[in-house]
């Protein structure tokens, strides 16, 4: 009599296949996190502020700025070490990727929001009035 190793073999490679994309999706969840609370994380975070735009340094293609949080004003000096995002300038918050390191935030990346084009236009109604 022949065993039929088809479907069992299948049902092995699923569960495999489920349990690898689990751990790292679970791997790669990075929490969002308030300043203070990053700066004792062991791992990585995301942080979100407001750029302080007097801070911005760009020297040897390392780029120095400081977050400021929004409703406690306090302040967290970013460092990101590749090329700055080409509407950074003009961003009104930022969300930084990366790790307390030596003193500051050491991003891996940045993610940036800009004004809206349609911030402050006259909304119309278009309900046929």
């Amino acid at each position: 009599m022949k065993v039929k190793w088809g479907p069992a073999a299948g049902l092995v490679a699923i569960a495999g296949a489920l349990a690898l994309g689990g751990t790292a999706f679970v791997r790669n969840l990075t929490p969002y996190l308030p300043f203070a609370e990053a700066r004792t994380f062991q791992g990585t975070v995301q942080v979100m502020g407001g750029l302080d735009k007097t801070s911005v340094s760009n020297k040897g293609g390392v780029l120095h700025f400081t977050l400021v949080e929004k409703g406690t004003n306090e302040r967290l000096p970013v460092v990101f070490r590749h090329t700055m995002p080409s509407n950074f300038l003009l961003a009104i918050e930022i969300t930084a990727i990366g790790r307390w390191e030596n003193d500051q935030f050491a991003a891996d990346r940045l993610l940036v929001k800009c004004p809206s084009k349609y911030q402050g236009t006259e909304t119309k109604s278009y309900g046929g009035r």
